[in-house]
């Protein structure tokens, strides 16, 4: 298949924007798939099932999802990006129409862990093609565009819910099949669209498109090894899973913890979680801008963490006051929680994917997916443990404060990244002598 093409010549101009936007559009497809969330309560009094069973089949398929996301990243390194990425992307579409035809909670267990496991490989080509596309001066825009596409897809699943659910009579079947085809048409167009990178022109690190500098590249498994010893790679990977605590709490449980908390109705949370998600989609491009920029990375980080935790600490001393809390400063401080996690994740996906490339341009899917493994247990102890927590003290402050603690450790673990120095790039043509020549991180 035309897929199997690879490219001996790095895309330049409007060429590269179409295949980064592509990358970004099947990142988009395998987040919608699967999207349960606008028609829980159907599918819940369709198939008898509590939500604690759907708790536990979550859970189970995170933990898939997870260990996918390594699997993929391994397989993505060793046989191409879109050469796993397109075939899982229409076994993901089978896999939507599989859980469509679910008439018993093992039946939709099956096919829930199935849709998480194939998901997890397709999606971890998409980080290493983001890498592989983009220089070093718009790594970071890239990134954010790259989270649009799960971000995304939470609004697009319930846009497409509240305009078709009423033509289907309200069967939660229905959405399954809708973003089946979905599957099935982007499958179509990342097969026919994108192509792999030759090893030769992978391995390029790049400052601009036409600007570039080699690395030596290390024979056998020696990339990982040597990536897996060095401490920026572990300051990198742990600092995103201590922020991770408050992202899988927002996306979990924001709209509840604002009912519970604060009186306010289920409406009105949905309105509050928007807004928190929308000024986060909107600074996150600013910010990367920014970054690609001034080429810093460490400094957005740190200092995206330092506001976030400000504005959780002030989120946590007016969850005391309940319901008599004023609406309005919930928003304004749920709009600073969003804008400083806009900081943060653009630069930190470009800084650890730069250090990584540094070490070995050919381990981005292991190093994105071993990360991706470590990130994933720190979500499931949040979607496990939150509602543990909230049972045991009543109210929502016990684990705040725990989410709190969790922002401040990123804050601590990211200000430990190392700096990258000696940015200047090398051409092609440069002479033999430099060629071999490295930018190693600061100590």
């Amino acid at each position: 298949m035309s897929y199997r093409t690879l490219l001996t010549e790095y895309p330049v101009g409007a060429r590269r924007r179409v295949l980064l936007a592509v990358v970004v559009l099947a990142l988009f497809i395998s987040a919608f798939e699967g999207q349960l969330a606008p028609v829980l309560p159907l599918l819940l009094d369709d198939l008898g099932m509590s939500l604690k069973t759907y708790g536990l089949i979550t859970a189970a398929s995170l933990i898939f999802g997870a260990l996918a996301g390594y699997l993929g990243g391994e397989l993505a390194d060793r046989v191409g990006r879109v050469r796993i990425l397109v075939p899982f992307m229409f076994l993901s579409a089978a896999a939507c129409l599989f859980m469509a035809t679910a008439d018993s909670v093992g039946h939709f267990a099956l096919a829930r862990i199935v849709l998480a496991f194939v998901e997890g490989v397709a999606v971890a080509g998409t980080q290493p093609l983001i890498r592989d596309f983009t220089p070093r001066m718009g790594r970071a825009q890239a990134f954010a565009f790259w989270s649009w596409g799960s971000v995304g897809a939470n609004f697009f699943a319930a846009a497409v819910a509240s305009a078709t659910l009423g033509v289907f009579g309200n069967q939660w079947r229905s959405q399954l099949f809708i973003m089946a085809g979905a599957a099935l048409v982007g499958a179509i167009v990342v097969a026919l669209t994108l192509r792999d990178l030759s090893p030769e022109v992978r391995r390029a690190v790049r400052l601009t498109e036409r600007e570039s500098h080699a690395v030596e590249v290390p024979q056998g498994a020696k990339g990982l090894r040597l990536l897996v010893a060095r401490r920026e790679f572990w300051t990198h990977v742990l600092a995103m899973s201590f922020l991770y605590v408050l992202l899988a709490t927002m996306n979990a449980y924001a709209q509840t913890m604002l009912v519970q908390q604060f009186g306010v109705s289920v409406r009105a949370a949905s309105a509050m979680t928007m807004v928190f998600w929308l000024s986060n989609l909107a600074l996150s491009l600013v910010f990367a801008r920014v970054s690609d920029r001034t080429q810093r990375r460490k400094a957005f980080m740190v200092g995206g963490g330092v506001a976030a935790a400000i504005f959780l600490g002030a989120f946590l001393a007016l969850m005391g006051r309940g319901s008599e809390a004023s609406s309005s400063l919930v928003v304004v401080l749920f709009i600073g929680i969003g804008v400083a996690l806009a900081a943060t994740f653009g630069p930190w996906m470009a800084s650890f994917s730069e250090h990584v490339e540094e070490v070995h341009p050919d381990i981005q899917g292991r190093a994105f997916g071993l990360n991706h493994l470590l990130n994933r247990t720190f979500i499931l102890a949040t979607v496990l443990f939150a509602p543990r927590v909230v049972e045991a003290t009543g109210g929502w402050e016990r684990w705040m404060t725990i989410v709190w603690v969790a922002t401040v450790l990123f804050t601590l673990t990211a200000a430990l990244v190392p700096t990258m120095t000696g940015r200047h790039s090398r051409t092609d043509t440069d002479t033999d002598t430099d060629a071999g020549a490295v930018t190693q991180p600061a100590s």
